[in-house]
């Protein structure tokens, strides 16, 4: 008698199956003729080929459930193998909607629903011929169950025990042995005509040893299904984190775009009072002095015209009697005026601040978005956050590890996508691409770029996907490659050397032969250059965080910085001890400051974002010789390629 946990069980198989093997996915109705594709998907015979565009053996075709590529037999959907498991289960588990028919009455052209199922002859049978049927010698001991008993799953057992399954090759032949030599399963015809010096076994001693294999292969994809959705729910964690994290920064762009207006609208008021106050002072100044003018002007005329009617009109002895009186009001008049001196021309004007205004030219008035990329394994036990600490650069670097490349000439080298999957060196000399561990152990090398080698390689970057970027200069090429550094795609350009990929996923290329910085799609289409008069020989490049395009110019024995539509913002020679000698790599941090090698002088330059110095990172005196490639790795440090092959690591962050 079954328990009541076998009981559950059962039902939660059965709704399992329910879930997953029910209908057709093409008709979404129940299987009927079901094929099975080689991805495990099922389908009906009619729907599959009417889903197969043009049904010609050999094309192929998209499984419309996982998109798995398939080809199409010889035979067409003949071809692929019939589903009996489907067939097994719409005996004991499904409920199919359509109606079984009786096949012995169909033998007589009859449409009857048939009501039970003959185990032995795998033929459904009405009420009356379920009956006749057992009355014949043949076939008296003849397993017949109603449908009903079927689907409630009692004999489940006896079903599987009687389901014959039949050979593809030979159509009315069931299944019998299993070929070991093939590792297939043939009927007794294909045993006699094509497998007879092959060594076969029944199929119940077959499946004792193939029912462990796969297993023990199911039991490991249960183990990847585990880790698969544990990096689901990472990566949710990390979306919702993304879009905190985006919300957050917006939020704070909005807030503090607001302030900057309330600051700058309240600045405005305060200007326009203070320009008030004092106009309205000058003018008060100047309006008193006026009147007074005014007022003196009017006595003097009138006196003088007093004076001069008197002496042109008057008698002597009027004139004597008055002469005393008019003297001393002319003499009075003629005194200096006491109004004090003319009110100078007071003229106003706006000074402004002009490192606001050079931030503002720059566009980063505002402020700058800085990115912290990170490892995501974890990542959904971090809260997400909207501060960004400042940088804080040692007087002197650590060197924190070393390892020897054996690369003669390593121009460029670069982090890949994930930390455990170390660096990538290119040998200008040597020909290759080298990939090693974060510790320095040589993982991977390639020397040829599909049928051909690679000819003078000098930059490598890669994009986000773990699609790795090679330029070729010599021959006049840009790489595209996989992982394991096999090409996938090559694009003509000319001469091309230093690479970045920017965070817009366009790949910049400088081309020093054409005096240029390309703009690249990760297609390999070019769709952009930036030029400038000052390049001579334009050899490295990178990107800040605002779009900025750092240039280091091995000729011009300097690097410049452009804004992203190509305008010159800054340019950097150095000066006295630590004048640019022979610029090569460079590199930006996530605070924004630029790395410069300098070949020549062993010296590591650290400059900001306005081109000006800050300190050396790292000389001679820190082991540094004659630095080629610059990269920051996953852990913030600055690592460099050196010629001769030696790869160091320096830590440049943090209190010394």
């Amino acid at each position: 008698m079954a328990t009541a946990s076998g009981v559950e069980d059962e039902e939660n198989l059965r709704a399992k199956i329910r879930e997953n093997f029910t209908n057709c996915s093409i008709c979404l109705k129940d299987f009927e003729d079901p094929k099975v594709l080689p991805c495990l998907h099922t389908y009906c015979k009619r729907c599959l080929a009417s889903y197969i565009p043009g049904n010609t053996p050999g094309s192929k075709f998209l499984c419309p459930v996982c998109r798995k590529e398939t080809m199409l037999p010889e035979e067409g959907v003949e071809g692929f193998l019939r589903n009996y498991f489907i067939d097994s289960l719409q005996d004991t588990v499904l409920t199919p909607t359509r109606k079984k028919k009786c096949d012995a009455c169909a033998i007589d052209g009859d449409d009857v629903e048939a009501v039970s199922k003959c185990l032995n002859c795998s033929e459904y049978l009405c009420s009356p011929c379920a009956k006749s049927h057992i009355r014949f010698k043949m076939s008296v001991n003849h397993k017949i169950y109603t449908l009903d008993q079927l689907h409630s799953g009692e004999h489940h057992q006896e079903v599987q025990e009687f389901q014959r399954v039949f050979c593809p090759e030979h159509k009315e032949e069931p299944i019998r042995y299993f070929c070991l030599k093939c590792q297939i399963p043939i009927c007794r015809d294909c045993k006699v005509l094509t497998h007879d010096e092959h060594k076969c076994t029944s199929l119940d001693t077959a499946i004792e040893t193939v029912k462990p294999k796969l297993a023990s292969m199911l039991e490991k994809l249960v183990d990847k299904i585990s880790v698969q959705e544990n990096d689901l729910t990472i990566l949710q964690a990390v979306l919702r984190d993304h879009e905190t994290n985006t919300s957050c920064v917006m939020k704070d762009i909005s807030d503090h775009s607001r302030h900057l207006q309330q600051q700058i609208q309240q600045q405005e008021k305060k200007l326009l009072q203070e320009v008030q106050q004092v106009s309205e002072a000058h003018k008060k100044n100047i309006t008193l002095y006026l009147e007074s003018c005014e007022v003196t002007t009017s006595t003097m005329k009138s006196t003088s015209d007093l004076v001069c009617s008197i002496l042109s009109r008057g008698s002597p002895a009027e004139i004597l009697i008055l002469q005393q009186q008019v003297g001393h009001r002319l003499q009075e008049l003629l005194l200096p005026s006491g109004g004090g001196d003319i009110p100078q021309h007071l003229s106003l004007q706006l000074q402004t601040n002009s490192d606001v205004d050079r931030e503002m030219d720059k566009g980063t008035g505002l402020g700058t978005i800085q990115q912290d990329r990170q490892d995501i394994q974890g990542i959904s036990s971090r809260e997400p956050s909207c501060v960004t600490r400042k940088a804080q650069i040692k007087n002197k670097p650590h060197l924190v590890s070393q390892f020897d490349s054996n690369c003669i000439n390593p121009f460029s080298l670069t982090t890949c996508a994930k930390p455990q999957q170390g660096y990538l060196v290119v040998d200008y000399d040597n020909n290759k691409v080298c990939r090693f561990s974060s510790d320095g152990q040589l993982l991977l090398q390639q020397s040829k770029a599909g049928s051909r080698s690679l000819d003078r390689p000098f930059g490598v970057a890669v994009l986000p996907d773990g699609t790795i970027v090679v330029s070729e200069y010599d021959n006049n090429k840009l790489n595209f490659m996989s992982r394991d550094l096999n090409i996938t795609k090559e694009v003509a350009m000319e001469g091309p050397e230093g690479l970045h990929v920017t965070n817009s996923n366009t790949i910049l290329v400088a081309q020093p032969n054409l005096k240029q910085v390309s703009i690249v799609n990760i297609h390999g289409a070019t769709v952009g250059t930036i030029k400038h008069s000052g390049f001579r020989w334009p050899w490295y490049v990178t990107v800040l965080n605002n779009g900025s395009i750092v240039v280091s110019d091995n000729k011009a024995k300097a690097v410049f910085i452009m804004s992203p539509t190509g305008s010159l913002l800054h340019t950097y020679t150095g000066s006295g001890q630590n004048q640019l000698c022979t610029p090569r790599g460079v590199c930006v941090d996530q605070y924004d400051d630029i790395m410069i090698a300098d070949y020549n002088t062993n010296k590591i330059h650290i400059i900001s974002i306005d081109g000006e110095f800050v300190q050396l990172l790292a000389t001679g005196n820190d082991g540094l010789q004659k630095p080629l490639g610059l990269t920051i790795n996953h852990d913030g440090d600055l690592t460099v390629s050196q010629h001769g092959g030696m790869v160091k690591v320096f830590r440049y962050m943090g209190s010394d």
